[in-house]
């Protein structure tokens, strides 16, 4: 905040402050103060420069220092099944299309893993002269139980998984880049059937697969860290052509 001027009544002339004996002395610590409020506030932006690392679930994470600053965010993260269809709902038994008159030979219903296209976004953070590519490394992936119907025969845990190293990908300064990465592999879904995870009826829980990406900063090879998250529904889901 701007020094606040001194204050003067109007019953009276005043002279110039320099005409004044003594004014010099007394303006003195008043310039100095603000020399010095001016130079902490600029340790004080440093710091937080710094701290703007540690990033925040859902939200952005930042890496850099002085003039060069880049922030990541995830914008979005959507769910595609095997046919590389946009859904959440997750496939977990393979089904029979479709059987051979003649030959008794079995149609089988596409089957895989549930992959997710993600988008990263980099940004320069507000007040530095320019950004920074960062490059993504690793990741890992757990999951949660959002809800449990209460006539579903079974809502068991997920076992998570961690990438690392991971695939590497470059998201350039002031640019995004859009990956597929896993959501439900195969794995996971063998895992719910195993368990005894409801599967034929409309009474389906929902889970919540979370992410968290290392990433660095390229110019200062910081490592930064970024989460986000997408719901999904498991069962028998038709994925016949």
């Amino acid at each position: 905040m701007a020094a606040t001027p001194p204050h003067h009544t109007t019953r009276q002339a005043h002279s110039p402050v320099s005409m004044i004996p003594g004014a010099a002395k007394r303006q003195a610590p008043l310039v100095q103060g603000w020399q010095q409020w001016q130079g902490w506030w600029a340790v004080l932006a440093g710091v937080l420069l710094l701290l703007a690392g540690c990033g925040t679930p859902g939200g952005e994470a930042c890496g850099g220092a002085g003039d060069f600053v880049a922030c990541l965010a995830i914008t979005s993260i959507q769910p595609i099944n095997i046919n590389e269809e946009p859904t959440s709902n997750v496939d977990a038994v393979r089904d029979v299309c479709d059987v051979d008159e003649e030959t008794g030979e079995l149609e089988l219903e596409p089957f895989g893993d549930h992959n997710a296209t993600i988008t990263f976004a980099n940004t320069t953070f507000p007040g530095a002269s320019a950004g920074l590519a960062i490059t993504i490394e690793n990741f890992a992936v757990s999951y949660t139980l959002n809800d449990c119907p209460a006539q579903a025969t079974g809502c068991p845990p997920l076992t998570g998984f961690t990438v690392s190293p991971g695939q590497t990908l470059v998201v350039p300064a002031d640019g995004s880049v859009e990956a597929t990465f896993p959501f439900v592999p195969l794995r996971v879904k063998d895992e719910y059937v195993a368990k005894g995870g409801e599967l034929f009826s409309s009474f389906l829980p929902s889970y919540t697969a979370n992410y968290v990406f290392t990433a660095r900063t390229d110019l200062f090879q910081e490592s930064i860290r970024i989460e986000g998250a997408a719901e999904f529904t498991i069962g028998n889901f038709d994925n016949c052509p």
